[in-house]
């Protein structure tokens, strides 16, 4: 893998050297801090004004790809400096787990992990995406902790692999999640995906993980957070709302508090019941959450703080 990701690097390098295309570290940590990296080196590197070296270079690649980043990254330096060509050089992408597809690097394997408890409509929704072809991945594992999850059979019949792992009375989440992190870090996932999923998850969870988990919420956070089920719906129509929805976020250690992907809103009816607002509400969950894991999958958003910030428009479902 490095000698490939040396060449890959070399060939980069002898284009941002040019005059015209200059990189300095000042943009180089912003492109770490974009991507959700902080790097102690390359903060140090920054706040010595060092150039941005050959080895430099390397280090940031190499940095790029353990992170599961380095497509986002190739793609931000082409932005800036032009299509660089590959040539024959393009087959190592391959070993790298990368294509160049339409003038921009995308992972060739996109892996994504789901973690349900119930009837796994929003499962299937990301099902039917990939099958579609709206969605250029692969849901490589299903886990639940309830053993009857319709959405276990939902996985088996798409033949995806899926595992129960039971929430025993009396087991402290970290252990528990320690299981579901021995299971996903198997699969090499990018992307856990909670759909459903009915457990809290723990802090070292959530930070061993950071920024590579997504949640939808039905409702529009941060409005009646920590709510779940029909609970959700019965709070908005106690309250009064006019306007409902759903939210994809990505998971911090506080409930329902992420920075938001995507958000799609309902009309809240006169007339609704919990159940009528619901089904409207996850018409629309089923929209989002393949939305959210298209623009994640294709390197399309980068953070900003708590800020989400699309890098194009084309991924809004009309």
């Amino acid at each position: 893998m490095r000698d490939e990701l040396k060449i890959i690097a070399d060939i980069f390098y002898a284009k941002i050297v040019e005059p015209s295309h200059h990189l300095n570290i000042n943009w180089l940590r912003k492109e770490f801090l974009n991507l959700g990296i902080k790097d102690e080196n390359i903060e140090h590197l920054y706040i010595l004004n060092a150039p941005l070296s050959r080895e430099v270079w390397y280090y940031t690649l190499l940095k790029m790809y353990e992170e599961k980043k380095l497509d986002a990254f190739l793609n931000a330096v082409q932005e800036r400096i032009g299509v660089v060509d590959l040539g024959t050089a393009e087959q190592y992408l391959e070993s790298l787990g990368l294509c160049h597809k339409d003038g921009k690097f995308k992972l060739k394997t996109f892996n994504i992990a789901v973690l349900v408890s119930g009837r796994g409509t929003n499962l299937q929704a990301i099902i039917d995406a990939i099958n579609n072809g709206k969605i250029n991945g692969k849901i490589v594992v299903v886990i639940s902790n309830k053993k009857n999850a319709l959405a276990l059979k939902r996985a088996e019949m798409a033949g995806i692999e899926t595992f129960y792992v039971p929430s025993k009375k009396g087991i402290e989440r970290e252990n528990y999640d320690r299981q579901l992190a021995e299971i996903i870090d198997s699969k090499n996932v990018q992307l856990i995906v909670l759909a459903g999923f009915m457990r809290i998850l723990s802090p070292w969870f959530v930070k061993k993980y950071k920024n590579k988990i997504i949640n939808i919420h039905p409702s529009l956070l941060p409005s009646f957070a920590g709510l779940h089920g029909d609970g959700v719906h019965r709070a908005v129509l106690e309250y009064g709302a006019k306007v409902s929805g759903c939210t994809v976020h990505f998971v911090t250690e506080e409930v329902d508090n992420g920075p938001i992907i995507v958000q799609r809103c309902v009309e809240v009816k006169d007339n609704d019941t919990p159940e009528t607002l619901a089904e409207r509400v996850l018409t629309e969950e089923h929209i989002a959450i393949v939305e959210a894991i298209k623009m994640i999958s294709e390197g399309a958003i980068t953070l900003k703080g708590r800020r989400v910030v699309r890098k194009n428009i084309d991924y809004v479902e009309k």
